[in-house]
């Protein structure tokens, strides 16, 4: 087993040796994306070694370059595992037609089908006439529901964009592909998404008035357990601005601001109100703008969100970590899964007082408030 460590251990080093003897070749002052990836996928160098060799050699990486390489690394690899995928069966010619930031029922039919084989598991892809099922779109998973009718019940396990087209995938084909059939989202999960990624748009401009402007969204994931979102910042966050962060946050959600939406504004009327563009989105000639307070939280984004932030109820940031050079990462949570961890997190206190022989309990109130007994 030693020899057999040893080995990998010695091949590893002369990959990296063979890395190293590359970029000591390199003679640009900017090292390009596709040459940092190469470092990355050839040669097995973390990205964050890429960029401490270039600041001790004054040069620069090219991250939007090494970026854009690594998604199309990821795209190739998601076609890969995916693809086995039949040809579409045609049942309607018609476009489909995207209902849910206003519906989360809708009647639909089935305009177009195929089987998919991902994994050795097949699955259907179903295209309705129209939805009420958010696309994964954004750092927003997908909706999941399902279509019914007095016949039969097919769930949607999760809802995908592909070519500009909502697809829905489930495990088996309706028995009358041709009925009508009423859709439902689970709404349950697609409110606890909408809380987090309003969420996530207040804790941005908290991190921006908090930490500074050159505070930028870098990456993030919305689903219904949690908010993970990556931002350029040049050092940890302290546990003090932490705190500042979610005081500022919880301040917004207790204004219950109203949510202003706009759709359709054309991208340079967007761009002159001051809207933010997130990171890694292609818009198009018209956007959507979502606005908490236009003095607070203005962004272009296409995800649901909450009709006021009073909704979110509560917001709890769990960690803040490095996840690269210059790139940190906090994850959070809102509305019931904040107030259950607190809750949990007060029970221990208590249990731990209680070991101590300390009268006073602390217990948590559903209003938000913490009180001492």
């Amino acid at each position: 087993m030693y020899k057999k460590l040893s080995r990998k251990k010695s091949n590893l080093l002369r990959t990296l040796e063979t890395g190293i003897r590359r970029f000591d070749l390199y003679n640009k002052s900017v090292i390009d994306g596709e040459f940092a990836f190469e470092l990355y996928d050839t040669y097995g160098f973390p990205i964050d070694l890429t960029q401490l060799i270039a600041r001790e050699r004054n040069m620069q990486v090219d991250m939007n370059g090494f970026n854009q390489c690594l998604e199309q690394q990821k795209e190739r690899s998601r076609a890969a595992s995916a693809v086995d995928a039949e040809d579409w069966v045609i049942l309607e010619n018609s476009e489909s037609k995207f209902i849910g930031y206003d519906n989360t029922t809708a009647e639909v039919n089935i305009i177009k089908y195929r089987k998919v084989k991902s994994k050795n598991k097949e699955q259907y892809q179903l295209v309705f006439n129209q939805t009420p099922f958010y696309a994964e779109s954004g750092g927003q998973v997908g909706d999941t529901g399902y279509i019914q009718n007095e016949k039969e019940k097919i769930f949607i396990t999760d809802t995908q964009k592909e070519n500009n087209q909502i697809i829905h995938l489930s495990d088996k084909l309706p028995v009358d592909l041709k009925a009508d059939f009423i859709a439902t989202v689970n709404n349950s999960r697609r409110r606890k998404i909408t809380a987090n990624h309003s969420a996530t748009h207040l804790m941005h401009a908290a991190l921006k008035q908090i930490l500074g402007k050159h505070v930028v969204q870098k990456g993030s994931l919305v689903n219904d357990e949690h908010t993970r979102f990556d931002f350029a910042h040049f050092a940890k966050v302290s546990d003090e601005d932490i705190a500042k962060i979610e005081q500022l946050v919880n301040e917004k959600i207790r204004e219950n601001i109203a949510l202003d939406e706009r759709r359709n504004v054309p991208i340079e009327e967007a761009k002159s109100m001051g809207a933010t563009a997130l990171f890694g989105e292609k818009y198009g000639d018209y956007v959507r703008v979502i606005i908490f307070d236009p003095a607070y939280s203005m962004e272009l984004c296409g995800g649901t969100h909450v009709n006021a932030t009073g909704e979110i109820g509560l917001f709890k940031i769990l960690s803040e970590s490095a996840v690269a050079a210059g790139v940190r990462r906090i994850e959070a949570i809102t509305s019931i899964e904040a107030e259950k961890y607190i809750i949990n997190q007060l029970t221990q206190l208590n249990t731990i007082k209680t070991e101590l022989k300390n009268p006073k309990r602390y217990c948590y109130k559903s209003k938000g408030t913490i009180v001492r007994k």
